[in-house]
């Protein structure tokens, strides 16, 4: 199939013949309908072809000079609500009010020359010549009696031609505009059809979507008053644990509250006692372990200011490192008899 684009492509072509009816009688139309890529999405292409001695008719409001068919079915085509069966069914109908082709006429018959007369040779010698001129006249005269007489009877042939022809094409008009105001009736009809249709659509679509909308309200009602409660009891279950958290602050306030009574009653009835005093080692040992550790974070002091005093410029190096020296030997003895000491505390 070559379309109007350029285009070729191989599609499947359904060959056959449509009915229709005209003037009384039936005649079967020879038709091809191919089925393009993407059918039936794309509306099928009809033409009409022609059997012997046939010719289309010039001009037709729906068959072109190529034989193709236009049709209002095939450019409304929808996949959904057309058919080829509907689409023959519409050609059909088209047909029978204007054919697309129609017959050619035979030539009509040349008539046979008349043979001479038989008295023209049972004639005697003496009237011979005589007998021949009148037969050869008798011969003109019959050849131009022939010759008017096919004359005569072709002009009546082209005139009687010519008046079916005008007929024809009166009968064509009028159904030409029969068919026309049973479009247009048939137009009517089903625009009215489909404004009904698209009311009562509308109207079901209307009924369902409020049918929709109230369901899903009252199940997002259910949903939030479902969500609600749940809130609600974990607000008081909240609570209940706030309530008992505040209790035990409560508690542990007055606690701390008596302590710091009790222990300001202490400190009123004692004298101030020093530091030195308030540590006090529960054995020598432990003791020993204090002394130890007071003496490490000294000398780790000392150190640290002799080397402030160099970084000022205070001391010299050499000052500064003699007493390092002296320090670091003190502060390596002291924590190696901790550790010693620590270690046999925790065996």
């Amino acid at each position: 199939l070559v379309e109007n684009n350029g285009n070729s492509s191989n599609t499947l072509c359904l060959q056959g013949t449509i009915a229709f009816h005209y003037k009384g009688n039936t005649y079967q139309q020879l038709v091809d309908i191919y089925l393009p890529a993407g059918y039936p999405v794309r509306a099928p292409t009809c033409f009409v072809r022609l059997a012997p001695n046939m010719y289309l008719k010039e001009k037709h409001p729906h068959v072109g000079a190529d034989g193709q068919v236009f049709l209002p079915y095939l450019h409304e085509w929808k996949p959904h609500s057309h058919t080829l069966v509907e689409l023959v069914i519409n050609m059909s109908s088209v047909f029978s009010a204007d054919p697309p082709c129609f017959q050619r006429a035979p030539p009509p018959p040349i008539p046979p020359t008349p043979p001479p007369t038989y008295e023209a040779y049972t004639t005697t010698a003496a009237t011979t010549t005589a007998a021949y001129t009148t037969t050869a006249n008798v011969m003109v005269s019959a050849d131009a009696e022939a010759i008017l007489a096919r004359e005569a009877e072709e002009a009546n042939r082209a005139a009687e031609a010519a008046r079916r022809a005008d007929q024809e094409e009166l009968e064509q008009e009028k159904q030409r505009k029969a068919q026309e105001e049973w479009d247009a009736k048939n137009l009517a009809a089903t625009k009215e059809k489909l404004r009904r249709k698209v009311f009562v659509h509308l109207q079901e679509q209307s009924r369902e979507t409020k049918s929709l909308l109230e369901n899903d309200l009252q199940d997002q009602k259910r949903l939030e008053h479902s969500r609600l409660e749940k809130d609600i009891k974990l607000l008081q279950v909240t609570k209940k644990e706030l309530e008992k958290q505040i209790g035990v602050v409560d508690q542990a306030t007055s606690e701390i509250q008596e302590w710091l009574r009790d222990a300001r009653s202490q400190a009123e009835s004692q004298e101030q006692k020093s530091v030195d005093e308030m540590v006090t080692p529960v054995s020598p040992v432990h003791a020993q372990v204090l002394q130890l550790s007071v003496e490490n974070h000294a000398l780790t002091d000392a150190m640290y200011f002799l080397d402030n005093a160099l970084h000022k410029k205070t001391i010299d190096v050499t000052t500064h490192l003699r007493q390092v020296r002296a320090l670091s030997k003190k502060q390596f003895l002291s924590r190696a008899h901790l550790n010693k000491i620590t270690q046999t505390l925790a065996g």
